[in-house]
């Protein structure tokens, strides 16, 4: 009866130890398993900050008037598109006008002045200085004729480039002093954003490098922009620095005052081993050594556009990190490289 009852008991130990992992030694036993591995690069980490700026046309005038006179006519209305050279205003001036013909008359008078003075002096009638004071009398004529021509021209106010009246600041029938603002016009082709940046940030910026802006009352994807200036002086309250960004504004969707959201990338100024976030499984990574997956402990870093920086003993650049299969594995495992990626 013993001899019954030990049958039974020696069968199930023998499928309990069939059931016990298998010892790591005999891991080499089972077939490589296939991986997909990424290279360990060296190489400054690049950080994305995002901060909220300001638009303005790159161009921007409060259009003055060269010369004084009453407000006749008005070509343009705020709003609409300007070309250069174009009529904003015209202004009148009667004054001007019967200066103009005295100045002229007195041109004519000291233009004949001039030439006999000259033949009185070729046969010696007159003086050399005499001669020269008839010169000069001449030239101050003809300059105050050009003077009053000039202000005259300018009675017509133009555009100093193409782009949109903003505001027109006098009306018809009012008048207008040499110097005074008339209208504010704008230049909206190329828009700038101001953004003021964190001082920790300010000196790892250069002109000419690449930054996205979008703008979120238009709805549209983020806009291409480069750095086209980092002004000297910030503020103390804050600790910012004005940095300027500049695009294209083709169709002119984007206005100034706008909000804008800008993306700066701040490269940091040390480099890092940096990984693929693929390859992080907990606190560690499996590297490809001789066709064997081993394992490696790692603290992570700064994380950027799928890349992840790590800081571990014996990590090294150039190393092939594993970034698919690693779910599972073992360390010592065997594996086989299926792709590499780029």
């Amino acid at each position: 009866m013993k001899r019954t009852c030990l049958l039974p008991l020696a069968a199930i130990y023998g499928a309990c130890i069939a059931l016990l992992p298998v010892p790591k030694a005999h891991a080499q036993e089972f077939p490589p398993a296939p991986v997909i591995v990424s290279e360990v690069q060296l190489r400054p980490i690049v950080e994305e900050i995002e901060l909220v700026g300001t638009a303005h046309p790159r161009r921007s005038s409060q259009i003055a008037s060269e010369t004084e006179g009453k407000v006749s006519a008005r070509f343009k209305e705020p709003g609409q598109t300007l070309k250069r050279g174009e009529a904003i205003l015209r202004l009148t001036n009667d004054q001007l006008q019967a200066q103009l013909v005295e100045a002229e008359a007195d041109v004519r008078l000291y233009t004949f002045r001039r030439n006999h003075s000259r033949d009185l002096r070729a046969s010696g009638t007159i003086s050399e200085d005499e001669a020269i004071e008839s010169h000069y009398e001449f030239d101050r004529a003809r300059s105050a004729l050009q003077d009053l021509k000039s202000r005259i021209k300018h009675l017509t106010i133009r555009s100093p480039f193409d782009g949109a009246l903003v505001e027109s600041l006098v009306e018809i029938g009012e008048w207008v002093d040499r110097g005074q603002e008339v209208a504010y016009a704008v230049s909206a082709d190329t828009t700038r954003v101001y953004v003021n940046v964190p001082e920790r940030y300010v000196d790892r910026l250069v002109p000419g490098d690449m930054t996205k802006v979008s703008f979120g009352g238009l709805g549209t994807e983020a806009i291409q922009a480069a750095i086209v200036a980092i002004l000297p002086q910030g503020y103390e309250d804050s600790r910012t620095f004005p940095v300027i960004v500049e695009f294209i504004n083709p169709d002119h969707r984007v206005r100034g005052g706008m909000s804008a959201i800008v993306r700066l990338t701040i490269a940091q100024p040390q480099q890092d081993l940096l990984v693929h976030k693929d390859a992080i499984v907990g606190d560690h990574v499996f590297i490809v050594r001789d066709d064997v997956a081993i394992i490696q402990q790692v603290t992570t870093g700064l994380a950027f556009q799928g890349d992840v920086a790590v800081y571990a003993e014996g990590l090294q650049a150039g190393d092939l990190a594993i970034v698919r299969g690693n779910e599972r594995l073992r360390d010592g495992q065997a594996v086989r490289v299926l792709r590499k990626l780029q």
